[in-house]
């Protein structure tokens, strides 16, 4: 009885996962942990995953959108630029990478992520509003205008384009 109960219990021991496994299953706990604000656990379990599939841009871009949430925008950059590099067609990467470098006040470099997000995405309303803000810090009016009257054409509502360029002009008014 008792090689009986041994053998269905080895029955359920875990079976070692493959690579590729290991990668899906870190990454599904890193959506996880960001769905409940656990950055530095989403960013422990998006670093397992890249650990397992070290090739694969979109687990460099969520981790480095973890880096984001968790305010770490240098870190986040730093894995947006490995995302770009292994894959240079992704938009949602060069925007993102923008609103990282837009946060560190990097505004030359986040109009050229914007633009490139939207070269790659020529309908993308908000590409178009985040560097229409962008151009508006920049004191560059007529790209502003021109890139929010395009956001505007896309759907982007006129209220939320406003508050996006009057948070843009906040800090000029605080000095």
């Amino acid at each position: 009885m008792v090689g009986w109960i041994s053998m269905l219990l080895g029955s359920f021991r875990p079976k070692k996962l493959s690579s590729v496994e290991q990668s899906l299953d870190s990454y599904e706990k890193g959506v996880a942990a960001i769905g409940k604000s656990k950055t530095a656990q989403a960013l422990r379990h998006f670093s397992d995953a890249i650990s397992a599939a070290p090739n694969s841009s979109k687990l460099y871009h969520h981790r480095a959108d973890a880096f984001a949430l968790n305010g770490q925008h240098l870190e986040a950059i730093t894995d947006y630029d490995v995302a770009v590099r292994i894959d240079p067609s992704y938009a949602d990467t060069y925007l993102d990478r923008g609103n990282s470098r837009y946060a560190l006040g990097h505004l030359p470099d986040a109009v050229k992520d914007f633009s490139e997000a939207i070269r790659l995405r020529i309908d993308w309303a908000e590409a178009y509003a985040n560097r229409a803000v962008a151009h508006a810090e920049l004191d560059n009016q007529t790209e502003s205008d021109q890139d929010a009257e395009q956001a505007r054409s896309l759907g982007v509502k006129q209220s939320r384009l406003n508050e996006m360029l009057e948070a843009a002009k906040a800090p000029e008014t605080a000095n």
